[in-house]
């Protein structure tokens, strides 16, 4: 049995909306404006280093989709994905359900970016690294991201291979940043 698997970076696939909206009329009873109330915990504003996180544009989404459906994988490891739904809304809106099976398992990197697996082929046990730690320094994780193994069944449940998955991190320090501290951070 031949299996085609490929891996792609889907570069920042968040789920973003967009908030504005226009009134065209305050209802009657209303004393001139609309009050909005919202207790903490309800917003979240998505950030990294201070700036927030902007939606993907639909044309660069449309693009990427297309490069996917032209390289016809039965299995995709994917990177830099927001959460699992919004995963699952691209492969049902930009890929047409091309991959019945999908995994994804939160990781750990601050910008929210986790890895996961679109697949043709049906998965077993799913297995997540996040929490794994080196002896030597027990107090941090040795993924800053995550290393997603996922099992890979043929269609009577039998293994037919384990696929690991991760992203890993830049190690950018940007210039201005002490060196120490900038590297500390981007471990």
């Amino acid at each position: 049995m031949t299996i085609s698997i490929g891996t792609f970076n889907l570069n920042n696939l968040f789920s973003r909306y967009n908030f504005q909206a226009e009134i065209a009329a305050l209802p009657p009873h209303e004393a001139g404006g609309i009050e909005l109330t919202f207790s903490q915990g309800d917003v979240q504003a998505r950030t990294f280093m201070g700036r927030l996180v902007k939606a993907k544009n639909p044309v660069d989404t449309a693009q990427i989709a297309q490069r996917i459906r032209t390289m016809d994988l039965d299995v995709l490891a994917v990177q830099e994905v927001e959460h699992i739904e919004i995963l699952r809304s691209f492969n049902r809106d930009h890929l047409g359900g091309l991959y019945p099976h999908v995994a994804l398992i939160e990781g750990n990197d601050p910008r929210m970016i986790d890895v996961g697996v679109l697949s043709r082929l049906p998965l077993g046990p799913i297995v997540s690294h996040q929490t794994a730690t080196h002896p030597d320094a027990p107090d941090s994780r040795v993924f800053g991201r995550d290393l997603l193994g996922v099992r890979i069944l043929d269609g009577r449940g039998n293994k037919l291979l384990t696929l690991y998955n991760t992203h890993l991190k830049s190690h950018f320090v940007p210039a201005g940043e002490d060196p120490v501290a900038g590297a500390a951070r981007a471990n």
